[in-house]
């Protein structure tokens, strides 16, 4: 990491102002908090941080939050649909049997 870390003193945790402000931009990717992420964003700012060293800590964010996301899916797949079956549509694609195109379910359908 690139940040001004080191040079400045530790909070009472015994972590320094720009690393809270890491994990509060973090948390706010978590929390999909909109005003909270642009707060923190701008005192990293102040704070020297680097855009590549806020967007490490988004990339870190978007992991942790992905992995139950992928996991609920990987549960509603084997008991919902079924191993064998494909996709989250149970092979066909509801877009299509409703009269739509492939791919109009939304992102969370791998129809497409």
């Amino acid at each position: 990491m690139t940040t001004q870390a080191q040079t400045e003193t530790a909070t009472e945790s015994g972590l320094n102002e720009t690393t809270l402000n890491l994990i509060a931009l973090g948390a706010a990717i978590g929390a999909n908090a909109e005003r909270a992420f642009r707060a923190h964003q701008s005192r990293l700012a102040e704070l020297g941080v680097s855009n590549d060293d806020m967007i490490e800590a988004v990339n870190m964010a978007l992991r942790v939050k992905g992995d139950p996301h992928s996991q609920i899916m990987a549960l509603a797949q084997t008991t919902l649909v079924g191993e064998s079956a494909g996709g989250c549509c149970g092979g066909a694609c509801a877009c299509e049997e409703a009269g739509g195109q492939k791919g109009d379910c939304g992102d969370d359908c791998d129809c497409g």
